[in-house]
């Protein structure tokens, strides 16, 4: 029943969020390359950020009651998420390649353009092949005039979950864990297309090497 439905997902965000707030109190976190976004955050550059599925838990924390916008599924997984994320603050935008693309690409132009707000994008999501990166990242970028950056994490202790078909993380209590921010990068959109073409397949290789 649809109710009942939206009680577990209520209890499941709560859940989630407590032990997501559990493991990063009881682990050491540092973090690098923050000074390669502060400038950009002093001229208000409107920032796009990208990282691999697997690494959603502990960037949802990292990114938490700042507003951003990342970008989930419309799938029943994604529904959870999409509840974790806005536990933390964030404002969820729903859709992906394969089901209401179109209308969370034209959020997406919105959020950054209008709001100037910080989008979050799983570049290699929701469905994979792992880590390769998708064309939409670039092409927002294009429209929009938004540096990229790409962002990722590692701990000293953590659980691979084998099953899944990104091999997810799950950060463990007590561990150390590093957040990197990587060097910026700026996307011409005013190349001609056969360029935009050819600057498209460079830049999905860059920001997959860069991840």
């Amino acid at each position: 029943m649809a109710w009942a439905k939206k009680i577990k997902t209520q209890l499941l965000k709560k859940l989630a969020k407590l032990l997501i707030e559990a493991i990063v109190f009881s682990s050491r976190v540092t973090i690098s390359g923050r000074e390669n976004i502060d400038e950009l955050e002093k001229k208000n550059q409107p920032l796009i950020f990208i990282f691999w599925h697997r690494h959603i838990l502990f960037v949802i924390h990292q990114f938490k009651d700042i507003g951003a916008r990342p970008l989930i599924s419309l799938s029943s997984d994604g529904e959870l998420v999409s509840s974790v994320a806005e536990e933390f603050g964030m404002k969820p935008i729903r859709g992906s390649s394969s089901q209401g693309g179109a209308r969370a690409f034209l959020n997406m132009v919105r959020s950054v353009q209008k709001d100037n707000a910080w989008v979050l994008i799983t570049a290699d999501g929701p469905k994979g092949p792992a880590r390769r990166i998708k064309p939409g990242t670039v092409q927002l970028a294009m429209k929009t005039g938004a540096t990229v950056i790409p962002i990722s994490w590692s701990s000293s202790r953590v659980k691979i979950l084998e099953g899944s078909w990104d091999r997810f993380l799950i950060p463990l209590p007590f561990g150390r864990i590093h957040f990197a921010y990587g060097q910026p990068l700026r996307i011409d959109g005013t190349a001609s297309l056969q360029r935009t073409g050819d600057m498209l397949a460079e830049k999905l290789d860059q920001l997959e090497q860069s991840l």
